[in-house]
């Protein structure tokens, strides 16, 4: 795990050195038992589409700890006076479990994101993402990875956006069956810079 970690902060630093200082962010999301950091390179702004990159780590109190690599494409349509985006991707995810299992995953993914109130100042959103991976793309002591997760996202500022959401993290392993990582409701906040 500590070279998972090491390798993920090596990618983390390319990508901060490559990239305008104006095209990254953050995202972190608590809950009582687990810890959700993404570091965010080109971002996608709330109304408009394109794609971003996102590279973070997931913690819990058991013991459980992962490093990820998301990418994901979104578009933005307008239907009568609401607008929604339509997002698809992948992520790459793996790390070590409590129980002694080493697991990862190349999962495809979706996003369903719904412009709920368009307020010049505070607009806000509803957003569903999930992902998910069969054994032919699970690997290590994974059978199968599953996430899926939703958030309520008001803009404080434009460059600041909090939320509370709920996620669901589950492997299915070859030893211990389904480990249930993450399912909780949570509070985030996403700064760009």
């Amino acid at each position: 795990m500590k070279k998972s970690i090491a390798a993920l902060l090596l990618a983390l630093s390319c990508a901060f050195t490559s990239v305008p200082s104006s095209a990254g962010g953050l995202d972190l999301a608590l809950s009582n038992e687990t810890a959700y950091l993404a570091v965010i390179v080109n971002p996608y702004q709330l109304y408009e589409g394109g794609s971003e990159l996102a590279l973070g780590a997931f913690v819990n109190e058991p013991g459980d700890n992962l490093v990820y690599a998301t990418l994901l494409a979104r578009g933005v349509q307008t239907l009568d006076s609401s607008q929604y985006k339509l997002g698809a991707g992948i992520k790459a995810i793996g790390g070590d479990l409590e129980v002694d299992e080493t697991v990862g995953a190349l999962a495809l993914g979706f996003q369903v994101s719904m412009l709920l109130s368009s307020s010049q100042f505070n607009p806000v959103d509803f957003t569903v993402e999930g992902f998910y991976a069969p054994s032919i793309a699970s690997f290590s002591d994974s059978e199968e990875f599953s996430e899926l997760s939703a958030r309520l996202q008001i803009e404080i500022i434009p460059q600041a956006r909090a939320y509370v959401g709920y996620r669901r993290i589950s492997f299915d392993t070859n030893d211990f069956g389904e480990q249930q990582l993450d399912r909780s409701v949570h509070l985030g906040l996403n700064i760009t810079f």
